[in-house]
């Protein structure tokens, strides 16, 4: 009786269909269940390893799922050899698959690619207010294939990362400090010294100005119908646009209290007795 059920037993594994028995696909599940045991043990420290790195979060993710891909690859073909599935035939499939996808999505992988890039080499952070392509605004995300921009008038601007990668960027936040710099014109008819001391007076109310690197204001070129005076203060970085809107509110108080008069065209013709 007990031979005769080990007899039916072994039949049912060596039951075949092709190249496959029911005792390698039997055996491919169980060690299917164990690489999937592995790959959970090695994820664990693999994660906290990622999350020591001080890095984007994005990366972190893309780090994190390339992994998973990786062990759940190697996982697919440890079992497919267990169940007599050639690895050869296989890979060669998958690079064909791989090939036809690539060929298909060729933007998005270039996209891909700059924004693994973008987030290893760290330009600029989300928060940070940048400009690039001649576009300025706040980073909002920064993904694997664009990156999302906020105008000062609230839109949403989406720049994919090749064109963010290709071209010039500016990044405003990086430094603590940023100067804020202003071009004043003048009549020529006014004091030079009065109106240094007017704009050199509103630098010195405008609130939120650092005295270190210090101020500045001085003529800074000719022009035809006036002269301009360079006025640059400096401040923390986030507190930039107040300064810059304070200091614009306040020179134009000092140069009316001080009689300081704009520079505007003008013509000056003399009359002649014949």
């Amino acid at each position: 009786m007990q031979e005769s059920a080990i007899n039916a037993v072994q039949q049912i594994l060596n039951f075949s269909l092709g190249k496959l028995t029911v005792g390698n696909v039997l055996s491919g599940i169980v060690i299917f269940i164990i690489c999937h045991i592995v790959i959970k043990a090695v994820i664990g420290p693999i994660e906290k390893l990622l999350g020591k790195l001080n890095s984007d979060p994005t990366l972190h993710t893309f780090l994190r799922a390339l992994v998973r891909v990786m062990l759940n690859f190697v996982a697919v073909c440890v079992v497919a050899e267990s169940v007599g599935i050639p690895i050869a035939s296989l890979l060669a499939v998958l690079g064909m698959l791989g090939l036809a996808i690539s060929l298909s999505v060729q933007g998005a992988l270039s996209n891909l690619a700059n924004g693994i890039l973008l987030l290893i080499t760290g330009p600029f952070k989300v928060g940070h207010y940048i400009a690039v392509s001649g576009i300025e605004g706040t980073v909002k995300e920064i993904n694997m294939l664009c990156t999302k921009l906020l105008t000062v008038d609230n839109k949403e601007i989406i720049i994919p990362n090749t064109e963010v990668a290709s071209s010039k960027i500016i990044n405003f936040s990086s430094a603590p400090l940023r100067r804020v710099d202003v071009e004043v014109k003048v009549a020529y008819n006014n004091d030079t010294q009065a109106v240094t001391k007017a704009l050199e007076k509103a630098i010195a109310v405008t609130p939120k100005t650092l005295q270190d690197p210090a101020p500045f204001a001085k003529i800074s070129g000719y022009n035809e119908y006036s002269i301009s005076y360079a006025v640059r203060a400096w401040c923390n970085n986030a507190d930039y646009w107040d300064v810059y809107y304070a200091l614009l509110e306040n020179i134009g108080k000092e140069k009316d209290a001080a009689g300081i008069k704009g520079g505007v065209p003008g013509m000056n013709i003399f009359m002649q007795d014949k």
